[in-house]
C-alpha cells in the first residue's frame, strides 16, 4: 500500500488537530530523508506552528507572511524546494545540521491555510516526487480543514 493510501486511512476519523499531529509524526517515520516535519497555520498575518515532529523543538513557531522560505511558499502561494539552505538568504536557520528544506502550501477553497514544512540533514534531497506527493498529502490535509 502506497504511503498516502495509508495516512489516509490512518487519519479518516480524526479531526484536523489529531489529523496534522499524526501526519508530521507519521511522515518523518515514514520517509528517511524527513528528519524535521512541521505542519503551520495561517492566523492573521504569520504562520503559526501548530504540530511538529523531529528531535527537537524550532524557535520559529510564528513567522511573517514573507519571512523565509515558509513565508515566501505562503505569499506566493506555491511549492518552494531550496536544495542548499546555507546558500539561501532567505532561510530562517532552525538547526544547525539542516540541509535542505521543502515548503508545500495547504490550501481550502483555493486559499492558503497552512503549509507543511520539512528539513532534512541532506543537501539537494527533495525531489519532483516529494513535492509531488506531499502536494497530495496538503491536499489531503486541506480537505480535512473545518
Amino acid at each position: 500500500m502506497d504511503l498516502l493510501k495509508q495516512l489516509n486511512q490512518a487519519t479518516h476519523s480524526l479531526d484536523f488537530q489529531k489529523t496534522i499531529d499524526t501526519t508530521v509524526t507519521f511522515l518523518r517515520k515514514q520517509v528517511k530523508h524527513y528528519n524535521w516535519v512541521g505542519v503551520y497555520r495561517i492566523e492573521g498575518e504569520e504562520l503559526v506552528l501548530r504540530a511538529w515532529d523531529g528531535p527537537e523543538a524550532t524557535q520559529h513557531v510564528r513567522i511573517p507572511i514573507g519571512a523565509g522560505i515558509c513565508g515566501l511558499a505562503a505569499r506566493e502561494k506555491r511549492s518552494v524546494i531550496v536544495g542548499d539552505v546555507n546558500a539561501d538568504p532567505r532561510y530562517l536557520a532552525c538547526f544547525p545540521y539542516t540541509r535542505s528544506e521543502i515548503v508545500i502550501p495547504i490550501f481550502k477553497n483555493e486559499k492558503v491555510i497552512g503549509e507543511i514544512d520539512i528539513d532534512s540533514d541532506t543537501p539537494h534531497v527533495f525531489t519532483d516526487h516529494d513535492q509531488t506527493f506531499l502536494e497530495q498529502v496538503a491536499t489531503l490535509l486541506g480537505n480535512k480543514h473545518p
